[in-house]
């Protein structure tokens, strides 16, 4: 029997990805098509991962930054020993 996915107490799925160019992040999400666009807004400042706008100060603040792309075809929902080991992973990049 399959693990069950990851979800945080909205049900919404976690889906995890990297960024073109390196690096990587995770998303919640109730579907892919959901998660890559809600990556997409998250990469170019609009929104935080939750999906939440960001204030227009905060938007004012990052317009200097460089725009996050994901990449599409990395999308994967996850079970939650899969999140940590992705996360894992990505700490061991910064040191």
């Amino acid at each position: 029997m399959a693990k069950p996915r990851y979800r945080n107490h909205n049900g919404d799925a976690c889906y995890v990805f990297s960024w073109v160019g390196g690096g990587g992040n995770h998303v919640f999400a109730n579907s892919k098509k959901s998660a890559i666009s809600r990556a997409k807004a998250f990469g170019a400042h609009l929104r935080d991962r939750d999906g939440v706008a960001y204030s227009f100060e905060d938007v004012a603040r990052f317009k200097n930054n460089v725009v996050l792309v994901p990449n599409e075809d990395s999308f994967r929902s996850v079970t939650f020993e899969e999140f940590q080991e992705f996360d894992r992973g990505l700490a061991m990049l910064a040191w």
